[in-house]
């Protein structure tokens, strides 16, 4: 796919103990290379898309070993050397009724004391269609906040679909603002919105009551948002670390699509879900742009997917999320 697809965010290392082993006894860690706004982009570059990342990294090793993976999915970087470290989180794996733990290291990190002006959006904007970031970007400082803004400002001028997972993450929120002061005027740029229904007033600033359904929230949200096309909710039903059933719930155009389900019966690693949802959501109103319906069943599979996948980016090609939305599954080995 031809079309250029721009990510902003935080590329990260993620170190888990092996074999669900608790961090505090774990001698040795597995590492992987992740970030929301990454492996989204990741994601979309291995179905074949044009994805530029943009992100921060240190002029070291560390950052070097970054950079390299992210370019090894096939997308192309923009990456501004700057500061000593690159931002770290820990995942304990959960399993059965013990859930996972992230512990985040990430403060004074590279990307997070990037600064308005520092990045030429003009010159990244230029013949590309679409621009993704996540609510965790604006989370991690004032300055990632306002360089944000710069982006999304600069990105709607020049005619580029914009899309947010809002992914609220409560402990990132420590700078003294929380979520639903800065996201509604970084929400109101956006087309397409990721995020969940008991996110709106921790988000969006907006009240809804427990009697409220998926169309009253996302007309709230409409209201509010005018720029607002199409939202969309991922659910989990019958959850715990070790098997979910997952759904997705689309509205568009006052129109509400619910998606099949999925039942895992054994989570090899969920991180990173959400993030093959939205690059396959993305892929999907790009390649058919009139059946959202179908858009929202092939996000939901190539999240589905993911779960089977450890490290944080979904490695399921086109191909393989087209068989699952037709009816394959993993009973069968392909020969």
């Amino acid at each position: 796919m031809s079309k250029k697809i721009i990510v902003f965010g935080e590329v990260l290392l993620r170190l888990s103990p092996p074999n669900n082993l608790k961090i505090f006894k774990s001698k040795t860690f597995d590492a992987h290379y992740g970030g929301a706004e990454a492996n989204a982009g990741a994601s979309l570059a291995l179905m074949g898309c044009n994805v530029n990342l943009v992100s921060a990294l240190p002029q070291n090793e560390l950052g070097t070993s970054a950079e390299s993976e992210m370019l090894s999915y096939g997308m192309k970087t923009n990456i501004i050397k700057q500061g000593e470290r690159i931002g770290i989180y820990y995942f304990e794996q959960g399993a059965s009724e013990r859930p996972g733990r992230v512990i985040y290291d990430r403060n004074s990190s590279s990307f997070s004391t990037l600064k308005k002006g520092t990045i030429d959006w003009k010159t990244i904007f230029k013949d590309a269609k679409w621009f993704h970031w996540s609510g965790i970007t604006p989370a991690l400082s004032q300055d990632l906040a306002e360089v944000c803004e710069e982006a999304l400002i600069i990105a709607s001028e020049m005619g580029l679909t914009i899309s947010v997972d809002l992914n609220y993450r409560p402990s990132l929120w420590n700078y003294g603002k929380k979520a639903n002061e800065i996201m509604p005027d970084l929400i109101k740029y956006c087309d397409v919105l990721l995020g969940g229904i008991d996110d709106s007033e921790n988000c969006l600033a907006i009240n809804t009551t427990g009697k409220d359904d998926f169309e009253n929230v996302y007309k709230k949200w409409q209201e509010k948002f005018s720029k607002l096309k199409t939202i969309v909710s991922t659910l989990r039903y019958d959850a715990n670390a070790s098997s979910n059933t997952i759904a997705a719930v689309l509205w568009s155009e006052a129109k509400l699509y619910r998606s099949k389900e999925y039942k895992i019966s054994h989570i090899i690693d969920r991180i990173g879900a959400g993030d093959a949802f939205m690059a396959g959501l993305i892929y999907g109103i790009l390649t058919w742009p009139e059946n959202l319906e179908k858009a929202s069943e092939y996000a939901l599979a190539a999240s589905c997917l993911k779960h089977s996948i450890a490290g944080d980016i979904n490695l399921s090609g086109v191909n393989d999320i087209l068989a699952l939305m037709q009816g394959a599954d993993g009973g069968r080995v392909v020969r």
